[in-house]
């Protein structure tokens, strides 16, 4: 197993970067849910694949962002001495993502609860696989431990706290599946967020375990949290935030949402009582003739 543990692998004389594989099975692995979702939204496969466009465009764009932002932090707590090459960090795309979505629905004028619940599950499939290659490569590793898996960059072992992160992470796909089987068609919207909250948590407790090279990443401003955990409360208030507003709109508590009750309709949509129950059938025109001459031929019945 150790033989395997390295940032470079030989196949067939060929040398292979592990993070960079994983990185692009990652990417893959967006239209590959979104394409199996397709169905259950009663998406066709164009709109699957400009979704999965989408995702990909909007999500490289808020792992950039991250890394911009980090630096600008990482500047202001060291005074401008701290240096940064990193181009991507994907703890921002759970958090700038559903932005960038909630720009497009509003300026196409789409559902944005149910694109939010659609992109839900391959968001934190990226994570799956990216934690993975940090796996393989050694970065974002964790404290020395005789227990651990071995690191080929620093050569020993440290705790693995990159494989539990993936694993974290592939629960929390797991569970947003299972709530899009079980919730999808009675409520909308709320994947998203609930796996926002999940992320926030799982991730923010991995980070004690994490060992971070710069000092002002480790404990930001002098307060004993390291950068990202202060990132990670943010993304879990906003979620938090993006719930309450959702219940409140749909008129349900807590317990409504587990015993799966229907929200209070607003208003806004109208059923067909013929098509709500098949049994009554609408009247004819020819219909509504026969029974106006009957009531005529009783009132003149009635008048003999």
């Amino acid at each position: 197993m150790e033989a395997l543990m390295k940032p470079y692998l030989m196949v067939f004389g060929i040398s292979i970067d592990m993070y960079k594989m994983f990185f692009f099975i990652a990417l893959a692995s967006v239209p590959v849910v979104l394409f199996c979702l397709r169905k259950r939204f009663d998406f066709s496969v164009k709109q699957a694949a400009f979704y999965s466009t989408f995702t990909l465009v909007f999500g490289y764009i808020s792992a950039m962002l991250t890394a911009e932002l980090k630096h600008v932090m990482l500047s202001y707590a060291s005074g401008g001495t701290y240096v940064d090459a990193e181009r991507l960090r994907n703890y921002g795309i759970p958090m700038f993502l559903p932005l960038f979505l909630l720009a497009y629905c509003l300026v196409r004028k789409d559902d944005y609860r149910k694109l939010s619940d659609y992109i839900a599950p391959c968001v934190y499939t990226v994570m799956t696989f990216v934690k993975i290659g940090c796996v393989f490569f050694g970065c974002c590793y964790g404290e020395p431990s005789a227990h651990g898996i071995w690191n080929e960059m620093l050569g020993y072992r440290t705790f693995p706290v990159q494989l539990y992160d993936s694993i974290t992470s592939l629960i929390i796909v797991l569970i947003c599946l299972y709530l899009i089987k079980r919730f999808y068609g009675i409520y909308s919207g709320y994947i998203y967020p609930i796996g926002g909250i999940l992320f926030a948590i799982t991730k923010g407790f991995w980070e004690n375990f994490r060992v971070h090279e710069s000092e002002y990443e480790r404990s930001y401003l002098g307060t004993g949290w390291t950068l990202w955990q202060y990132w990670l409360l943010v993304l879990f208030l906003g979620c938090v935030l993006w719930i309450y507003m959702l219940m409140r709109e749909d008129k349900i508590k807590v317990s409504d949402l587990w015993s799966g009750i229907k929200p209070v309709s607003t208003g806004k949509e109208t059923i067909d009582s013929t098509k709500k129950d098949p049994a009554v059938k609408p009247q004819t025109s020819s219909g509504n003739k026969k029974s106006q001459s009957a009531t005529k031929k009783k009132h003149k019945s009635k008048r003999r």
